[in-house]
């Protein structure tokens, strides 16, 4: 099978090390262990000669809309998109299925599929209208949601993330047809428990970007409170993002900021490693958090074996309830949370059985070579059903 996978949000480099990055290497990468020949067309394809696909190059496009000052940043986006596409150096029979992941203003992929006679798969991670409006700002918000609706309605597979977001793309796709749920997984060989720890102190960790919808402020004050109880502990915050500023004055504010260390961004390779030399790992969120999210840190966090205290929202709570491999807290609960770290702080074997359920769990049911296969006998599916279809036109 031949896939062009496609990603047009200038905000996504291959090489970066914030979440979305890693999610787009790691889906290039498992579909190629698969056996899957990939092409990948991407808005930033900055040192992508290590992945297992031919990079097509676009050099030049973002440069010259970034610096076109006529345009908006919005116009920026769907012009640009629309350029990736009309200017592939792709033609019919070159592949058999387009594969985007969902940016805000492209239709580079539906484009791309219509021109080359292939289905078009569609990766949805966030409700991306509704984030940028209420997180960035969006003043063309009428036109952002049609290309939603139009990809909805026009691609031959959706894969959410999330039910939320497989329940907003069947509304807007007018029936469930076709929508698919598929969270993120992780690669179990790469995250894998460590042998004892030998320090003393207890290590709470947290691995992502710092967003507000993450809830950071919330693990500070939380942590503050078990410094109360452990004035060893250790806090480890792995990642950059726009609160970085503000949680490094509040842990300057409550009196912690030694006991907390900011990593800043880190390569994915690393993460491994910082996973090791913690206890306890926290994946929060705030009050207003919505419950659409996939979060790759959770799924990270239970294959290395570690106690993980998770926000009780979205979809993992339940699996996590019935494998007994977190500790769950309210969504932005500073008291709850800090009680659960108190609680796991004072008791290593209650932290070491949830460790053993969490890799159970992440082997079980999170496994990235599993994700991988399945998805691509739903290509491989899509791609039957359209050569089914053009046989009947034929005839």
């Amino acid at each position: 099978m031949r896939v062009l996978y496609v990603c047009a949000d200038a905000g996504i480099p291959l090489d970066g090390t914030k979440g979305a990055s890693i999610h787009v290497r790691q889906t290039i990468e498992s579909l190629a262990a698969e056996g899957v020949q990939m092409t990948v067309l991407a808005a930033r394809p900055e040192a992508s000669a290590t992945l297992p696909a031919k990079i097509l190059k676009t050099e030049s496009l973002g440069t010259a809309r970034a610096a076109d000052s006529s345009l908006s940043r919005e116009m920026k986006g769907l012009t640009f998109a629309y350029d990736l596409a009309s200017t592939a150096p792709v033609s019919r029979g070159m592949v058999d299925v387009v594969y985007e992941r969902y940016s805000l203003w492209s239709l580079a992929g539906l484009l791309l599929a219509e021109r080359l006679g292939v289905p078009l798969a569609l990766e949805v991670n966030a409700p991306l209208v509704e984030e940028q409006a209420r997180y960035r700002g969006l003043t063309l918000e009428g036109m952002a949601s049609e290309i939603e609706r139009v990809l909805a309605r026009r691609s031959d597979a959706i894969l959410c993330v999330s039910s939320a977001l497989q329940e907003r793309m069947t509304r807007l796709r007018g029936r469930p047809e076709d929508v698919h749920l598929l969270p993120n997984a992780v690669d179990v060989d790469l995250f894998r428990p460590r042998g004892p720890k030998d320090a003393e102190e207890i290590t709470v960790i947290f691995s992502g970007s710092l967003k507000p919808w993450h809830g950071l402020a919330v693990l500070l004050e939380a942590f503050a409170r078990l410094l109360g109880e452990q004035s060893k502990a250790r806090l480890l915050i792995i990642g950059h993002g726009p609160e970085r500023e503000h949680l490094h004055q509040l842990a300057s504010d409550l009196g912690i900021r030694e006991r907390v260390t900011f990593t800043g961004a880190v390569v994915h390779e690393r993460v491994p490693e910082l996973l090791a030399s913690a206890d306890i790992a926290v994946s929060p969120a705030s009050a207003d958090a919505g419950a659409y999210f996939s979060p790759m840190k959770a799924g990270e966090y239970l294959a290395a074996g570690l106690a993980v205290v998770a926000a009780d929202h979205g979809d993992l709570p339940p699996l996590l309830r019935r494998g007994n491999a977190a500790v769950l807290v309210p969504p932005g609960s500073v008291d709850a949370l800090a009680d659960a770290l108190i609680a796991l702080a004072a008791d290593p074997e209650r932290r070491r059985i949830l460790g053993l359920a969490a890799r159970d769990l992440a082997v079980r049911h999170l496994s990235l070579k599993s994700a991988a296969s399945r998805l691509v006998g739903l290509m491989e599916r899509m791609i039957a059903r359209r050569s089914s279809i053009e046989r009947v036109q034929v005839s």
